[in-house]
């Protein structure tokens, strides 16, 4: 009975083992490498996109028409040029 206790161990075992290396085999073959292939290229549409918004703040902030703190006459309520005289000869 000991011998017929070991034959089905061992054979349960090296089933266990075949399918654990066929199980690694098929994963590493259509998985892992599939998945490697989909994140690299979500990853560079993400840079993409990241770079393109970049380069939209950057021209933002190259344009001092954007920015409302550059008018030195925003804040001011009077006309600079109001009492400036335009002939000299009057």
């Amino acid at each position: 009975m000991e011998q017929g206790n070991m034959m089905k161990w061992g054979a349960a075992v090296a089933a266990l083992v075949v399918g654990l290396g066929a199980g690694y085999y098929y994963g590493s073959s259509a998985g892992y490498n599939g998945g490697v292939e989909a994140g690299v290229a979500q990853e560079k549409a993400a840079e993409a996109a990241r770079r393109e918004q970049a380069d939209r703040e950057a021209a933002k902030a190259v344009n001092p028409f954007e920015r409302a703190a550059t008018n030195p006459l925003g804040k001011t309520s009077t006309n600079p040029f109001e009492n400036i005289k335009v002939n000299p000869f009057k």
